[in-house]
């Protein structure tokens, strides 16, 4: 993807910070300026790979380095803290469920395959 201080980052953080304001989408601390914000993808690339718009989430260092590799209930969960009170981007809640429902049909159907050989 792009360098942290790269023309694209600063336009996806200029659009995320648009639609979403100028804070740390988990905790709400405000950023002064944009290049103190990270780019946190809200459900992990390892569940939705790409860089979709609809994935990204402004967040401060310390919050996109503790959720890591985490869906946001998870983290959140973890942390002790509750969901800030507003209401998320119908894409993001639309997103956050598929994974949901994809991580618990994959966890139910796991896929076995048999190797059948013929014998001379």
């Amino acid at each position: 993807m792009a360098r942290p201080n790269s023309a694209r980052m600063r336009a996806i953080k200029r659009a995320l910070a648009d639609r979403d304001g100028a804070g740390c989408f988990y905790c709400g601390h405000p950023f002064a300026t944009l290049l103190g914000a990270t780019v946190d993808h809200l459900i992990p690339q390892s569940v939705l790979p790409g860089w979709a718009l609809m994935n990204l989430v402004l967040a401060c260092r310390p919050c996109n380095e503790a959720k890591a590799d985490q869906l946001p209930q998870v983290f959140l969960r973890a942390a002790g803290c509750a969901p800030l009170p507003r209401r998320p981007h119908p894409f993001v809640t639309t997103i956050a469920a598929l994974a949901a429902r994809l991580a618990r049909v994959e966890l139910r159907h796991q896929v076995t395959t048999t190797v059948v050989t013929a014998g001379r």
